[in-house]
């Protein structure tokens, strides 16, 4: 399989045991195997299929392990990250509880497709975040041109 791309959000619910049921658009990309993990900024569930976990656990592995700073990261990344998981024939999945506590996931969330991984809000914590960068568009945007724009000709 090839590099997998996410896009789309979509909303859905925990079931009581918190399980959720991956959007079918997102199902054949993430593949048979993937990681459950945070996202970069603790904002949010970071799903990552197989190969792109791997790409992660490569840059993990080039922090020094004499580098305190470096290794308390990796140390905290790779304590709520679970690996190896799939989904039921339902296309269910089980969001780790530890995972559900720290972002603070009950009952409504969005899944959010983030190019080559997606991630899983709160539904209310994506609506604000999501009107503040409607709101910012603007800025938002011209940062993102200023910093990531090929200016080489």
């Amino acid at each position: 399989m090839g590099k997998s791309t996410f896009s789309g959000s979509y909303e859905h619910s925990l079931d009581s045991k918190g399980r959720v049921i991956i959007p079918v658009s997102y199902r054949e990309a993430l593949g048979d195997h993937f990681t459950i993990t945070i996202n970069p900024n603790k904002s949010a569930i970071a799903i990552y299929p197989e190969k792109v976990w791997e790409e992660q656990l490569e840059r993990l592995s080039r922090i020094n392990p004499m580098d305190k700073t470096g290794m308390q990261y990796v140390r905290f990344v790779m304590s709520v990250s679970f690996s190896d998981n799939s989904m039921d024939t339902q296309g269910r999945v089980l969001i780790p509880t530890r995972l559900r506590s720290k972002i603070g996931l009950i009952k409504d969330i969005v899944f959010v497709g983030i190019n080559s991984y997606i991630e899983i809000w709160d539904a209310e914590a994506y609506r604000k975040y999501d009107e503040a960068t409607d709101e910012n568009f603007d800025a938002v945007s011209d940062y993102v041109y200023e910093h990531y724009s090929n200016t080489e000709t």
